[in-house]
């Protein structure tokens, strides 16, 4: 699992999800990113990795709302989102998923409130991840 790093001071803090003690496991400063690996006994629904469509529609969603937003621009590994000035992210909404088409493009970690925008890491970022951390466990069995 996947998170913004920005909410944890070191690797080994831990935190509650659905009942369950977790361990930060990795923080990837570079990209905002702290790393949480699941126990095995975990049942969690994966949500598909997409990749975002410039000028389209897309929304931050967790437990708490979901507000809508459009891809202004999709970098390599940042996408920059433009919300309603009236509608904007909370400080408590950092690390949600950004969903299009029903799938992940990205998780947000920056609110400029100045122009009504924010900033995601973009899920080709979280796909390289995923696909290092697969590459390593299995070469570590």
């Amino acid at each position: 699992m996947a998170t913004v790093s920005h909410i944890f001071r070191e690797e080994g803090e831990h935190l509650i999800a659905d009942g369950m003690r977790l361990a930060v496991t990795r923080i990837l400063k570079d990209f905002d990113l702290a790393l949480i690996e699941l126990p095995p006994e975990c049942m969690v629904k994966i949500t598909e990795l997409g990749s975002a469509a410039e000028l389209e529609e897309a929304f931050l969603v967790n437990d708490i709302h979901i507000i809508r937003c459009k891809v202004i621009n999709a970098g390599a590994s940042l996408l920059y989102l433009g919300f309603r000035c009236l509608d904007m992210p909370k400080p408590g909404d950092s690390s949600s998923p950004i969903l299009q088409a029903g799938k992940i493009i990205g998780i947000i970690f920056s609110v400029m409130l100045n122009n009504c925008m924010g900033i995601t890491i973009s899920s080709s970022i979280l796909r390289i991840l995923g696909t290092r951390i697969k590459k390593k466990s299995i070469l570590s069995k």
